[in-house]
């Protein structure tokens, strides 16, 4: 296992910059650098797959507490109960809670989710803790990776023509008889 030659090979992560490797580069670097058992972590990091690793449990409780604050801001703006979306947690966290209140202050739906993405940026920062050298510095690379990873391959043409294909669906209505 060899972090002091994997970390310092990785190119620099920016939010709005498409990423300088491709994914699966970074995970075979990962199989061929890092013990099994954390190359693995780091591959269910980016895939968004279940894990038994620490860092994945601890990872996927703050996704759980972000889901859980967006399900709640979103109930809330349709006049729904938030407790059918909630997922179990093992604990709860304020900032992330105001976070996503800040994010759902922008109108914009594209802005908002990149805000949501922001604070997942910031929770594998919070995270990898403060050694750059150290195996949680690889999963928070993965989690930033797999962040930017899905903006890089989003177009406008890809959206309009999704777009297009939900507003096009028929509508069926179904007759509604009023009593009077």
């Amino acid at each position: 296992m060899s972090l002091f030659y994997l970390l310092p090979s990785l190119p620099m992560l920016h939010f709005d910059v498409a990423p300088g490797i491709a994914p699966e580069h970074f995970l075979e670097a990962c199989h061929e650098q890092l013990a099994a058992g954390d190359a693995a972590a780091a591959e269910a990091l980016f895939y968004g797959r279940p894990s038994d690793h620490p860092f994945v449990a601890v990872w996927r409780d703050k996704e759980a507490i972000l889901r859980n604050a967006i399900a709640g801001h979103r109930a809330r703006i349709t006049g729904k109960d938030a407790a059918l979306w909630m997922r179990p947690t093992q604990g709860c966290d304020s900032q992330i809670e105001s976070e996503v209140s800040d994010a759902f202050l922008e109108p914009d739906p594209m802005i908002r989710e990149k805000a949501l993405d922001k604070v997942r940026w910031l929770i594998s920062d919070e995270l990898q803790g403060p050694d750059p050298l150290s195996k949680n510095a690889v999963f928070a690379y993965a989690i930033k990776l797999a962040v930017i990873t899905r903006w890089a391959k989003l177009s406008a043409e890809q959206g309009r023509k999704r777009f297009d294909a939900l507003s096009q669906a028929p509508l069926t209505l179904e007759p509604v008889t009023v009593n009077v």
